[in-house]
């Protein structure tokens, strides 16, 4: 029997971080936070830890004690503040995040668009729908152009598989599929539920309406790949708390026989769980948890993961920084510059890294939420979590327009980063303040995305 990491066998894997919204808070308190947190970095909310055993594992209490010491050490208020509510689209701050929507205004129009038609090969493209909003993030990367948006019906037929708090199967903007649960619901919060198709706390739905809102004309806002079929994987509580080790199951869930029949081709984990680089099990702990992601990409998946919001290098954190995930850093599209939140690849960084990293936009995106956290439908959010499922709704294209295939191995991310970087060349202006053309500070945030197809 193969000895498992420390780590590994204290607690299965780690306690799971959202790339958005702060698992350390409640949902009340970050209703009362006024814009982002202002706590130092390295400074830590006491006796928010929560963690979750698999049978077998060894001791709670012992378990717990340990992983508390390890995330202490590990967690910054900054990062996890990135995330969270930012406002609506109609107004920003505690009063703007609790009862904004959709209806406060769209940020971007279609004749804005830095895009033109589709590129040779790539999907036809139909006039966005009557009343329908365009994300600034979506048109920002060419998802949105003058000549409309993908159509995903004329293209090979996916779906896309939200490793997340739940999708809300309700809301008339996501085409709900199916889903999966690998969550235990949490006591704390009534009424909470493992079924994938509620989604308590809000973000697997906003997740899901950036990758494939409808263009369906209802009054709702577009994603980059509109209409693609959603597959909620439920491994996060109405608290946002969860471990990675149910993610990794959910991965390998959607790799196997039944993922395949269900017809997942991408996968989003806009989560994170800390390992600490300098920790002398890291290497194996590393090694463990990533096997996972690679088996997933051997079977042909494009695993897709937010770098995380902790303005640091992405290294230590899980699944971003395994080989075969493409990790995901965030950009301002108002200021045109690297998120201040934002992991990044440190310098020296290898060529292999470097292909496996890619920026999307991850501030202020506006977006489809749960009815349960969100009355209207709609709210404004921030962090990696948002820019990751930028890029699964790219890599969903480029599959449904054949550019990119499921030959595994890691070879649609070479797809995805030749267009970024032909976008990047064509026009100079294309792009954001520390990008991979001015790399700053010894921090490597990548090109930005481009959906051509």
């Amino acid at each position: 029997m193969t000895m498992l990491p420390t780590v590994v066998r204290r607690c299965k894997v780690l306690v799971l971080v959202l790339a958005a919204v702060p698992c350390c808070l409640s949902s009340a308190a970050l209703l009362e936070q006024a814009g982002r947190p202002t706590a130092p970095k390295g400074a830590i909310i006491p006796n928010r830890f929560i963690v979750a055993l698999k049978p077998g594992y060894g001791d709670a209490a012992t378990a717990a004690a340990g992983l508390v010491r390890e995330v202490k050490a590990a967690l910054r208020s900054t990062a996890a503040a990135a995330g969270g509510t930012v406002g609506t689209a109609a107004g920003g701050g505690a009063a703007g995040g609790a009862a904004g929507g959709a209806a406060g205004g769209a940020t971007g129009g279609v004749g804005g668009s830095t895009g033109g038609g589709a590129a040779a090969g790539g999907l036809p493209r139909v006039p966005v729908a009557a009343n329908e909003q365009v994300p600034a993030g979506v048109q920002l990367i060419g998802a949105v152009s003058s000549a409309g948006v993908a159509n995903m019906a004329a293209g090979k037929p996916l779906v896309v598989a939200v490793v997340d708090s739940g999708v809300d199967s309700s809301h008339p903007d996501i085409n709900y599929v199916g889903g999966k649960a690998f969550v235990v619901p949490s006591t704390a919060v009534q009424g909470d539920s493992a079924d994938p198709a509620t989604d308590l706390y809000g973000h697997g739905t906003h997740v899901a309406g950036i990758i494939g809102a409808r263009n369906g004309g209802a009054g709702g806002v577009v994603g980059v790949a509109p209409g693609v079929g959603i597959f909620s994987l439920k491994v996060m509580d109405a608290q946002g708390v969860g471990s990675l080790s149910d993610a990794m199951d959910a991965v390998t869930w959607a790799a196997g026989p039944e993922g395949k029949a269900a017809g997942i081709a991408v996968i989003n984990l806009s989560l994170a769980g800390y390992a600490d680089p300098a920790a002398p099990d890291y290497a194996a702990t590393r090694d463990y948890v990533c096997g996972v992601f690679q088996a997933a990409s051997a079977a042909g998946l494009v695993v897709v993961a937010a770098a995380g919001n902790y303005a640091t290098d992405l290294r230590g954190y899980l699944p971003a920084a395994c080989p075969s995930v493409i990790a995901v850093t965030s950009m301002d599209p108002a200021s045109a510059s690297a998120s201040s939140f934002s992991n990044y690849l440190a310098e020296p960084a290898t060529a292999a890294d470097r292909a496996r990293l890619i920026a999307a936009p991850g501030n202020g995106i506006l977006s489809t939420i749960s009815f349960a956290r969100e009355a209207s439908g709609y709210r404004e959010l921030s962090g990696t979590s948002m820019a990751s499922p930028h890029i699964a709704g790219v890599a969903a294209t480029c599959i449904a327009s054949g550019a990119c295939s499921a030959a595994g191995d890691f070879a649609n991310a070479a797809v995805l980063q030749a267009a970024a970087k032909q976008r990047a060349a064509a026009v100079p202006t294309y792009g954001f303040d520390g990008d991979a053309r001015s790399t700053r500070g010894g921090k490597y945030y990548g090109y930005l995305t481009w959906d051509k197809w």
